[in-house]
């Protein structure tokens, strides 16, 4: 399909022209504009026999299908296109002809995702309007559907980072189908919850929902909408922020980490910094049991799983260690800087082939500073429910902290033996 506008497309983002003239034929168009029109047919005929029964026409039977299938198909078929594309174009060697490309790798993931399920969103375009009128005819106000459209834009820039990221990292492990069906599954059984979460929203600001209560630091997400919509916009695009940075260090590298040191440092620091608002009560109020219960789940449980993740995520693969250390054998080692300036040390907090045991301990010192704190607040009596004390709530913190740490030191060891699949020991190992 050649236009002015796929050619102004083209020198704006060679990639994306490149998915959509693979994707725009006519024959692609037309059955895609029917496919939506049957559908919506099939919603309108349905509403129509509801009126014919009950003798009134509810929108209501139009609006909430749609208001269900539209994110439901953009998230589960997105997902699936994007990994089979994506598997394809590494089991033909075209992904690395790209990669040499003068594109930057964020221009060819933005091509890919905005191109790869092209047809998807004209399908879902051309539904909108239906389901606009049909929202609107129901009573939702139009502000309220602006920010149904941007929570689905939201969710789907995450779901489609996450697919990117989950093919590029298990790319080798099976073929194209078997990859897309993986992940598109996953979005199956994932992408529910967020979108009841939207659905339900409105009529949980409209009554007295257990919801009410919720809050994050200090904010009253539960009894605020705008508040409670600023704060999920703001988590999705961080989460998608740092999903797009493992996502452009593994396409430009297959061999590279998922991370860089330097960008664990505040990864960390930002989850752990989120974690914590639901622990925190309200202003000139003390703990109750359910943000003990919050604030112990996360220390004690999800904050270990979290960084076994983030240690392989940091960890660089077993010739690179080997590199290092063979750099730093015949390196100098007449350095008079003091010990923070040496360069051993310099490349141990910011190197990305160096041990990670360095980087996890700094980790673990910035989860400390923002929990510590927090342990030191929580009142002796709620403690003392659960036979606890500060000092031993303390402690059993700093002894979780190690734990992890000696998890860490155990994978480098691992790593450094000679087995064939050293990344699989490591794991199975921790």
């Amino acid at each position: 399909m050649n236009s002015k506008l796929l050619d102004k497309l083209g020198e704006w983002n060679p990639q994306l022209y490149r998915e959509l003239k693979g994707k725009l034929k006519t024959r692609n168009l037309l059955i895609t504009v029917a496919i939506s029109l049957i559908i919506q047919l099939i919603l309108l005929v349905f509403a129509y026999e509801q009126y014919s029964f009950y003798s009134q026409y509810s929108w209501e039977v139009v609006f909430r299908p749609l208001n269900w299938l539209l994110p439901f198909l953009l998230i589960i078929c997105g997902v699936y296109q994007l990994c089979q594309d994506l598997a394809q174009e590494e089991r033909r060697g075209t992904l690395n002809f790209i990669r040499l490309s003068p594109q930057s790798s964020q221009n060819i993931l933005i091509g890919k995702i905005l191109g790869v399920p092209a047809l998807l969103y004209l399908g879902i375009a051309l539904t909108v309007p239906l389901h606009l009128f049909s929202a609107l005819a129901t009573g939702m106000s139009l502000l309220w559907l602006l920010g149904i459209y941007t929570l689905w834009g939201a969710g789907c820039c995450l779901f489609y980072s996450a697919a990117l990221f989950y093919t590029l990292l298990w790319n080798s492990q099976g073929d194209s189908k078997s990859i897309a069906g993986l992940g598109g599954l996953l979005a199956f059984f994932v992408s529910p919850s967020y979108i009841s979460v939207i659905d339900f929203s409105f009529h949980w600001y409209q009554s007295s929902s257990p919801l009410k209560n919720w809050q994050w630091f200090f904010l009253p997400l539960g009894s605020e909408a705008f508040l409670a919509y600023a704060w999920i916009i703001i988590t999705l695009s961080v989460a998608t922020y740092w999903i797009w940075q493992a996502v452009n260090r593994r396409f430009r590298n297959p061999n590279a980490t998922l991370l860089s040191k330097k960008h664990s440092y505040w990864l960390v620091a930002c989850f752990q910094i989120w974690l914590l608002g639901f622990a925190v009560a309200e202003i000139n109020s003390a703990l109750s049991d359910a943000h003990l219960f919050a604030g112990v789940f996360f220390i004690f449980f999800l904050n270990p799983i979290w960084f076994l993740v983030l240690i392989a995520a940091l960890t660089p693969h077993r010739q690179a260690l080997l590199d290092w250390t063979r750099y730093r054998r015949y390196s100098s080692s007449s350095n008079r800087k003091s010990f923070w300036h040496r360069p051993l040390m310099q490349d141990l907090i910011w190197g990305e082939k160096s041990p990670v045991l360095v980087a996890v301990g700094i980790n673990l010192l910035i989860t400390a500073v923002i929990w510590i704190p927090w342990v030191l607040w929580i009142p002796e009596a709620l403690l003392q429910q659960d036979n606890l004390t500060t000092l031993k709530a303390f402690f059993s913190v700093l002894l979780t902290m190690n734990l992890i740490l000696l998890y860490g030191a155990i994978n480098q060891l691992v790593l450094f033996l000679k087995t064939s699949k050293p990344e699989l020991w490591a794991t199975g190992v921790i």
